[in-house]
């Protein structure tokens, strides 16, 4: 570290002096700053003075490079022993290029080593720019080390100012020498709350939230229903918006601050130190009465196509697409559920100029949340976030509509239960698949006459639907992280157990299907006065196979639409493995299963056949599988919010179509071709149809007698 002495003062003494209301907080003797900056994603906007005039006297670069830095990131890469000193790079990329594998360029990128100073709580860094990298870094240079960094953990946090770090960039030179720029303003992108002795949130717009109607009009309270309580986890909830044209945003709202205690609720929520203020939060925890609450609402906004080009959500004109984050603070009141407050944002300006005017705070939020005991309804929080301003000024934005679900904890043991419950449905269910496939076996076994008489191509659906299964299942294993019940459940051994008895009895399933597909094969390959028969399966194939064919273009035509407009922004909340291409033809080819009857139905049509090819445990009890899922998915959608609609186990969105229209319809069909079987095997292939058509028979040309 050859920048820095023991004078740290001499170093950053150009700084500008912090207010008293933005004092650093002090690290603990304990923790270091590389152990700080290393686990972290540090990652800050810039802010340029309100006389930046021209990009050449702002920026760190002049006319090197094309553009105005929006974003700087710190990147550790080595720290001292004692781990209070380290060296890093400080990146500017160009904001299109923001994200974790953008390539290495040195044109925009300064070496920088710094110390903590212990006196004055900040950070202070030496930064040398890289010299002489166009033909080559084997030529380059570390020169001209006149630029200067502090970085601070402001001690107090507001509306405001909700920023876990910020700092100041600066040069030593003169304002007419040549690398000189103008001071540049910088603050964190993630916020995370830091659990640290002396964080505090000051409240500034209260008087403000006290005027507003949402607190005025109290709605009518029912001494039965309970409300979550302002210091419980509840309060932590996943967050949809829409306007009335039915845009959609999404994304999640965490608590900052409850009363005049920071919130250990989020879950970027890091501790620097073994002490804790979650004790003192819990000491609150039956508090009833009306407190003083402040929020991050943060949610990315889908872009959507209008009439003369693409705008965003929030009017926000923007060259890189980034998280829209409101910070509220209000009053929330457990008696009635009423969170009222008011927003501020981003005014999201073209070059962030530091200014009163880059914060819009004319927003007003009401959510309303349910009774507790109204979570096994499927309760939802909902509200509305609307703009103060006249809809001529053009920070005004559409009133936003907002559907959230809170992170109960009852709902999260209800959901548990349901996933353990779910377990067990499809251990039955696949042991049954198996045990009526031996009964058939069997049947065919005693009556072997029947076998040429079972649709192969049924048969090879049923195989082929197995396989299916079984590629969702190692596709889960090798891809379970993406799913988020892996989080969830991986803390035990139970999901691995089950997920290894799956995919042996859905082995098992497939290999006795494809036996009896073998013995129908063969018995038929053997006999040639089959030939009828083998007329009346290729009927029924020709027949069938369009009717497939149509069905997979219409999935193939639903993804492309989908994907042309852009609507299924509400269901990447839920289901949004389900609407991807392959994803589309996977539950088409469940649809095709639940209907597995309909080749059999077309042969006995076709043949006129009147034998009992499927034994009735057989052709039920596969029927009954299938169906049951869907009478299941029905009950679930009534009685389980749709938070948890990502965590399937039985009745899985990804191996089937499921919704209430499809469930109802796909069980009417069931049942109907299970009942046209039962009747076709009594009384004969074509006993549905109209009697003109009963009494149409082929018949089979046979040589004449001989005299001999």
């Amino acid at each position: 570290y050859t920048m820095f002495s023991k004078e740290l003062e001499n170093k950053c003494s150009g700084e500008i002096s912090v207010p008293a209301e933005n004092l650093s907080l002090r690290l603990q003797v304990s923790s270091t700053i590389c152990s700080i900056l290393k686990r972290r994603v540090n990652e800050f906007e810039l802010e340029y003075a309100s006389d930046c005039n021209s990009s050449t006297s702002c920026n760190p670069f002049g006319d090197a490079v094309g553009y105005l830095p929006q974003v700087m990131s710190l990147n550790t890469i080595q720290c001292s022993k004692e781990g209070q000193r380290l060296r890093f790079l400080m990146e500017f990329p160009n904001s299109s290029d923001v994200g974790y594998y953008r390539s290495f360029n040195p044109e925009t990128t300064f070496v920088a080593e710094g110390s903590w100073d212990w006196k004055k709580n900040r950070l202070c860094v030496a930064a040398c720019r890289i010299l002489n990298t166009h033909d080559s870094l084997d030529n380059s240079s570390v020169e001209d080390c006149s630029i200067r960094l502090t970085l601070r953990f402001p001690a107090i946090w507001s509306i405001r100012a909700s920023t876990s770090m910020s700092g100041q960039i600066w040069s030593n030179r003169a304002l007419n020498d040549t690398g000189y720029f103008g001071r540049i303003l910088f603050q964190s992108t993630d916020n995370e709350v830091l659990k640290v002795p002396g964080l505090k949130y000051e409240y500034t717009e209260m008087e403000k939230v006290r005027n507003m109607s949402c607190l005025q009009k109290k709605p009518l309270r029912n001494s039965l229903e309970k409300y979550p309580d302002g210091f419980s986890q509840e309060m932590n909830f996943g967050i949809s918006v829409k306007i009335s044209g039915g845009k959609i945003a999404w994304g999640h709202a965490l608590p900052i601050a409850v009363d005049d205690q920071i919130s250990p609720l989020s879950e970027s929520f890091i501790s620097w130190s073994s002490s804790s203020t979650t004790s003192s939060v819990e000491s609150n925890i039956s508090s009833s009465k009306p407190l003083n609450i402040s929020y991050k609402i943060s949610f990315r906004p889908y872009y959507y196509l209008k009439l003369g080009g693409l705008e965003s959500l929030f009017n926000i004109s923007s060259s890189w697409e980034r998280r829209v984050a409101i910070y509220a603070e209000g009053i929330y009141d457990s008696e009635t559920g009423v969170l009222c407050m008011v927003g501020c944002r981003d005014a999201g300006l073209k070059y962030q100029k530091s200014s009163n005017n880059s914060m819009d705070c004319e927003i007003s939020i009401r959510l309303q949340f349910p009774p507790l005991n109204a979570m096994t309804k499927g309760g939802f929080i909902r509200g509305r976030i609307t703009s103060l301003r006249n809809k001529s000024d053009s920070l005004y934005f559409e009133p936003l509509f907002v559907s959230a679900t809170s992170y109960y904890r009852i709902l999260e043991r209800r959901s548990i239960w349901r996933m353990d419950l779910e377990l067990l449905m499809v251990l039955i269910s696949k042991t049954l698949a198996c045990i009526f496939v031996v009964f058939q076996l069997l049947y065919v076994k005693k009556h072997r006459d029947v076998l040429p008489f079972i649709s192969l191509l049924m048969l090879v659906i049923l195989t082929l639907g197995h396989m299916n299964l079984l590629v969702l299942n190692f596709e889960a294993l090798f891809f379970q992280n993406e799913y988020p019940h892996s989080v969830l459940l991986r803390s035990g051994g139970w999901l691995e157990v089950h997920e290894v008895i799956v995919r042996v009895v859905t082995m098992v399933a497939f290999l006795l299907h494809c036996r009896l597909l073998q013995h129908s094969l063969s018995r038929r390959m053997r006999d040639n006065s089959l030939k009828a028969l083998w007329t009346a399966e290729k009927k029924a194939l020709f027949l069938t196979v369009p009717v497939y064919l149509a069905g997979a273009l219409i999935a193939l035509f639903v993804n492309w639409r989908t994907s042309k407009t852009g609507i299924m922004a509400q269901s990447f909340l839920y289901n949004n493995h389900q609407h991807s291409l392959w994803g589309n033809l996977r539950s088409y080819a469940g649809l095709i299963l639940d209907g597995f009857l309909l080749p059999q139905i077309l042969l006995n049509i076709f043949h006129n056949s009147r034998e009992n090819a499927l034994s009735r445990f057989f052709y039920i009890g596969l029927t009954v599988v299938r169906l049951v899922p869907h009478a299941y998915d029905i009950y679930r959608a009534q009685n389980y919010v749709q938070e948890f609609d990502g965590l399937y186990i039985y009745a899985d969105p990804a191996a089937d179509i499921y919704s209430t229209g499809w469930d109802v319809a796909i069980l009417f069909v069931g049942l109907l071709f299970a009942a046209i079987i039962h009747f076709q095997q009594q009384f004969g292939g074509r006993c549905l149809l109209p009697r003109r058509f009963r009494e149409l028979e082929v018949y089979e040309k046979i040589p004449e007698a001989s005299e001999e």
